[in-house]
């Protein structure tokens, strides 16, 4: 986290430098890099290799997130995130990963969005899927087939890249469908 913090600082410092040189309004914007995290590890693998934990996967996690593989509560998420928002005067988002059950709970949800503001998230969303099957209705998380008539014929609502999509594996590239499928459910109670 120091090293995270010493990164945004110099980035923030320099979006300074630059806007009083240039008289432009240069910020620091933590984006989700909707592409690039494809196509820079993509090259980064040429130059570089495979390194575990770094370009072992399809995508370079984006912006100042926890990767998405890391199980921990919502939460522990927010407050690792919350450290690094103040850095950025353009944008950023922090958001958790949560299983299909959670919209029956909206005292939960109620929670998590007060703990996001109660550590100064500027922009918090909530993921959660929302999947339809398209033969027999059934709505709720389905993966690969429906479990309710085994029907491969659904319709999976994802938030990918900060989009909703219905078909997340034809509209994004390789990496953000791998992003995906590494994403994890943060879950957990505050204590």
């Amino acid at each position: 986290m120091e090293l995270a913090k010493r990164i945004e600082k110099l980035f923030n410092t320099r979006c300074k430098e630059f806007k009083q040189e240039y008289k432009l309004n240069f910020g620091v914007y933590y984006s989700p890099a909707e592409n690039l995290c494809y196509t820079a590890m993509k090259k980064f693998k040429e130059k570089y290799g495979e390194i575990p934990l770094v370009s072992d996967k399809e995508f370079f996690t984006n912006s100042m997130h926890v990767p998405v593989w890391h199980e921990l509560s919502p939460f522990e998420k927010i407050d690792i995130e919350s450290q690094l928002t103040g850095y950025s005067q353009a944008g950023c988002i922090t958001y958790v990963e949560l299983d299909a059950s959670a919209v029956h709970n909206p005292e939960a949800l109620e929670q998590i969005v007060n703990y996001a503001m109660d550590k100064d998230i500027p922009y918090f969303a909530i993921n959660v899927p929302s999947d339809t099957c398209l033969d027999c209705g059934f709505q709720g998380e389905i993966n690969d087939a429906c479990p309710i008539c085994g029907s491969e014929n659904i319709q999976q609502l994802r938030r990918v890249t900060g989009y909703l999509t219905g078909n997340y594996k034809t509209a994004f590239n390789l990496g953000k469908q791998d992003e995906v499928h590494h994403r994890v459910k943060h879950v957990g109670v505050m204590e």
